[in-house]
């Protein structure tokens, strides 16, 4: 046990040493991040969004937790369509915004029927002292 546990630190800091991090989303998603360091990274702790389509109708939910002193959370969400082999954006983005250390919101989008969707969400969280930010999409 006591192996695992020093190879998984040793793994840890050597990702965080290089200069990019990379999260993960509570389901074990990972998260892209732009390049933070190690304490900036510490403000974001789950980010889970999630999207279902049903005919012409896309439901989404979106939950974001942060570390207790984070005071702002700002998010863009996007609806992200499969088209010929690329992810491209479909319909205009939208925000959602919270001043405390969670975010939830939800709500339904008109798509296509019969297409394939994920939902692409950007989150910026700060503090008195840093920002982080990250991106996560829906499974």
């Amino acid at each position: 046990m006591k192996k695992i546990t020093v190879v998984t630190v040793i793994i840890f800091a050597l990702i965080l040493s290089s200069g990019h991090a990379l999260a993960f989303t509570s389901g074990g998603a990972p998260i892209e991040t732009e390049q933070c360091s190690e304490i900036e990274m510490a403000l974001i702790l789950t980010i889970n969004p999630t999207l279902s389509v049903s005919g012409s109708t896309a439901s989404f939910r979106l939950s974001v937790s942060c570390i207790s002193s984070v005071n702002n959370i700002h998010t863009t969400l996007q609806l992200q369509q499969w088209n010929n082999g690329t992810w491209s954006n479909f319909g205009s983005p939208w925000t959602a915004t919270a001043s405390t250390w969670r975010l939830s919101t939800s709500g339904t989008r008109a798509v296509t029927a019969g297409r394939t969707y994920r939902l692409k969400v950007t989150i910026v969280a700060s503090n008195s002292s840093t920002t982080a930010s990250a991106i996560a999409y829906s499974g």
